[in-house]
């Protein structure tokens, strides 16, 4: 389980499919949140690749590798 403590006003942080897809939300509790804990417990038929990405600008945000 992995915990993101956010503090990013204005750049809502949300798990992802891929580069600007659709949310991921197995697993995961408050996504696309500004402020607050974002927690993920990765779960066992997690995809090994997912993206993480400010909802609000397309360049902020980078993968997620899941081994």
């Amino acid at each position: 389980t992995y915990y993101f403590n956010i503090s990013a006003s204005g750049h809502p942080f949300q798990i992802r499919n891929s580069n600007g897809g659709s949310a991921y939300n197995d697993g995961i509790t408050n996504n696309g949140i500004q402020s607050g804990t974002l927690i993920f417990h990765v779960l066992m038929n997690a995809p090994s690749t997912l993206y993480y990405q400010c909802t609000s600008h397309s360049g902020m945000g980078n993968n997620i590798n899941i081994s």
